[in-house]
């Protein structure tokens, strides 16, 4: 028996396929998607070169996956906020895109993965298509459940779905971006402005979702 096969023995089932995608994670981090590589992700954990792929049969599933999972975290985030009590819709939604930002500046690398350009199409990718589909059903039934029918002029959770998500997308994006940037002290520099809302995420949000009812 090699060392090779020694050590693939010694993962458990599923070990493997996580410590394959923490260490995907890592090297993308340091290096990008680029230079991710299956044969080297089975070298650094120690298994045979063919056996990253009896989990992921391309690096466009590995990503996929990562990202994929990135959506179930964000939609545990979501859930909590949808559970919790909030005496309004305003309160609600600044509730869902603080855990929206939060999640955005604590994984940035599979933040990057889930609305970036390195995957694009997710219809190849069924579960992770439904995994990004079911965030948004959380928004939207938010947003159903707390318009109110009267207003004036009428509002629909079909209409205001793809703002809202856009707005808070945009700040979390923003946010991420240039969160690395020297402080200017020239009021009318953007930084100024980036810098103040990285401080209090909430209160730009807050500024966003005022007077929605």
């Amino acid at each position: 028996m090699s060392s090779n096969q020694t050590l693939e023995r010694s993962y458990h089932h599923g070990e493997l396929r996580e410590t394959l995608m923490q260490a995907a994670l890592a090297s993308i981090a340091a290096h990008g998607t680029e230079k991710l590589s299956l044969r080297a992700l089975a070298r650094e954990a120690g298994v045979s070169p063919t056996a990253p792929y009896r989990h992921f049969p391309s690096k466009q599933s590995l990503l996929a996956a990562l990202a994929e999972e990135g959506f179930h975290e964000l939609r545990a985030r979501f859930d909590a906020v949808a559970a919790a009590p909030h005496p309004d819709l305003e309160q609600r939604l600044l509730a869902l895109g603080v855990a929206y930002v939060e999640f955005a500046l604590e994984h940035p690398t599979t933040y990057e993965l889930m609305f970036g350009r390195v995957l694009g199409d997710f219809s190849p990718f069924r579960s992770l298509q439904e995994a990004g589909e079911g965030c948004y059903l959380v928004l939207y039934r938010i947003l159903a459940e707390g318009l109110s029918p009267d207003a004036s002029p009428p509002l629909s959770a079909t209409r205001l779905g793809g703002v809202v998500w856009a707005a808070v997308h945009g700040v979390a994006s923003l946010l991420l971006y240039h969160r690395g940037t020297r402080i200017s002290e020239h009021p009318e520099d953007p930084r100024v402005s980036l810098h103040s809302m990285l401080a209090d995420p909430a209160a730009a949000l807050r500024v966003l979702f005022a007077g929605i009812r």
